[in-house]
């Protein structure tokens, strides 16, 4: 016995683990670049906000606290947030970071590359650019009391399947357009809103999407907002959920739809020297409301469905364009399929090569889907 009692001494143990609520974990943070320094803020919740994100309380609003640092480099800035935040602070929980305009039209690549080299941070966490003042836009709340971890800012793909506006994207998906020599990444942009929900009378503050960044050669070479980017709907998400269109029959009637499941493919013909670009598009519609006094048969519906997404892909196409912007991701395309006709067009610029070149055919294929209870001759 004696024996066993001393061996018990050359066990270890964990005397070093910290209780979670001894530990801060940091949930979001928003990057900043103003003048010639960085400045990040980082939020933080209260550890009972994580521990209900599955359940919603009645014990009143999320409580959320915003750090805010500066610094002349990103780890400055990281670093500088330390000494006044009392325990242990951890980045490995962080679910969404948020950059400035400022610092996408800058410092895009150095910031990306610091954050990675910590080796805290993982390659999963979701991004947006924005306008928003950023420590106003981290203490937004969400709905119901719900925890903070389950709003937009923070889980973006539950709203994505309902209404494809605009898809999320991962850092990961982002350094494409970071590293890629002709790569693009399309940032979704976020702002607040207090204009749709109330609590009584009281305005809440929530976050929406307003628009996207297009990310190209490690910086934003432009904004396009939610009304603009109609066709990137169509053409560039790898997976559109569903998103409505309106068509306007002969005999003046409306007919809602939503789009589901859009797939394209492009294709470059080169005539004389320039890249022509050919999309081909398919996707399912779900008629969801049609006037009782309408006309429309699923045949029309289809024909006036394909021609409105035309209209918008070309629409979109010339409107990013005019800014300079590759909407499509048309030039990495052009760079894997025609890599010699890239590099003769790109030779002596780092600019896009979205000005020189051309949208020419687009097919665009709807089946419809007679989900609802509305029923359409096919003739």
């Amino acid at each position: 016995m004696s024996v066993l009692l001393m061996l018990t001494l050359l066990l270890t143990g964990c005397w070093d683990v910290k209780e979670v609520q001894s530990v801060n974990f940091i949930t979001a943070l928003g990057v900043d670049y103003v003048k010639d320094h960085y400045v990040i803020y980082a939020q933080m919740l209260d550890f009972s906000e994580i521990s209900r994100q599955d359940t919603p309380s009645n014990t009143g609003k999320a409580k959320i606290w915003i750090g805010k640092a500066e610094g002349a480099t990103m780890t400055d800035a990281l670093n500088n947030l330390y000494p006044a935040s009392q325990q242990r602070t951890l980045w490995t929980h962080v679910k969404t970071i948020v950059f400035s305009r400022s610092l996408l039209e800058s410092h895009l690549s150095e910031t990306v590359a610091s954050l990675l080299r910590s080796r805290d941070f993982r390659y999963t966490p979701w991004v947006f650019g924005t306008d928003q003042e950023m420590g106003q836009l981290l203490s937004s709340v969400s709905l119901l009391n719900h925890s903070v971890i389950n709003s937009e800012l923070m889980d973006p793909m539950e709203v994505f399947k309902q209404y494809s506006s605009i898809e999320p994207i991962q850092l990961i998906k982002l350094i494409n357009g970071i590293n890629e020599p002709a790569g693009r990444a399309l940032l979704p942009s976020i702002t607040i809103t207090d204009e749709v929900w109330k609590d009584y009378n009281d305005p809440i503050n929530l976050v929406k999407l307003n628009g996207a960044f297009c990310i190209s050669k490690g910086k934003s070479t432009g904004f396009m907002d939610m009304e603009h980017l109609n066709g990137v709907r169509y053409t560039s998400f790898r997976k559109m959920y569903k998103y409505p269109l309106t068509v306007d029959m002969p005999d003046g009637s409306h007919v809602v739809l939503n789009i589901v499941d859009s797939k394209s493919k492009s294709h470059f013909k080169i005539k004389a020297g320039v890249p022509v670009a050919g999309m081909k598009i398919k996707a399912r519609i779900h008629v969801v409301e049609v006037n009782k006094e309408s006309s429309a048969t699923a045949q029309k519906i289809k024909e006036l469905a394909q021609i409105a997404v035309a209209k918008e892909v070309r629409t979109t196409f010339a409107e990013a364009r005019q800014k300079d912007i590759d909407i499509y991701g048309l030039e990495k395309k052009l760079y894997r399929k025609h890599n010699a006709n890239w590099k003769r067009l790109s030779s002596g610029t780092s600019n896009s090569l979205i000005s020189k070149i051309d949208l020419g055919d687009v097919e665009v294929n709807l089946k419809v889907v007679h989900a609802t209870s509305y029923k359409l001759s096919d003739h």
